[in-house]
């Protein structure tokens, strides 16, 4: 946004990143409308309805019309993982995560998938 680039932008950038890698949706996707940022989509859909946007190719094909039958360790996963893209994009630098802190979450979310 025209500011010095600072560990804070490095965590909001890899923030938007995994929130983009999960649910399949660009920042600049037009199904964003209405000055409704990706980080805000997410937002409004965590964690209750959470599945509901996750993108279906991250599951096999045998289970992508139904992503509800993933098991509560890929739900614990993908809740964690989401929660730290929503960490590490919060629109305040001061508000967000380190990436160190980012990193800790996104091993506690392997941790959760490995059961």
């Amino acid at each position: 946004m025209g500011g010095r680039p600072s560990m804070e932008g490095d965590a909001y950038s890899y923030g938007v990143l995994l929130l983009e890698m999960f649910t399949g949706v660009s920042p600049t996707d037009e199904r964003l409308r209405d000055g409704v940022s990706l980080h805000k989509h997410v937002q409004i859909a965590y964690p209750e309805q959470v599945m509901d946007i996750i993108d279906t190719k991250l599951f096999s094909t045998v289970n992508q019309e139904a992503n509800t039958y993933a098991s509560e360790n890929v739900i614990g996963c993908l809740l964690s993982v989401i929660q730290c893209g929503l960490l590490c994009s919060k629109e305040s630098p001061k508000e967000r995560i380190t990436i160190k802190d980012a990193v800790k979450e996104l091993n506690s979310a392997w941790k959760k998938l490995l059961g």
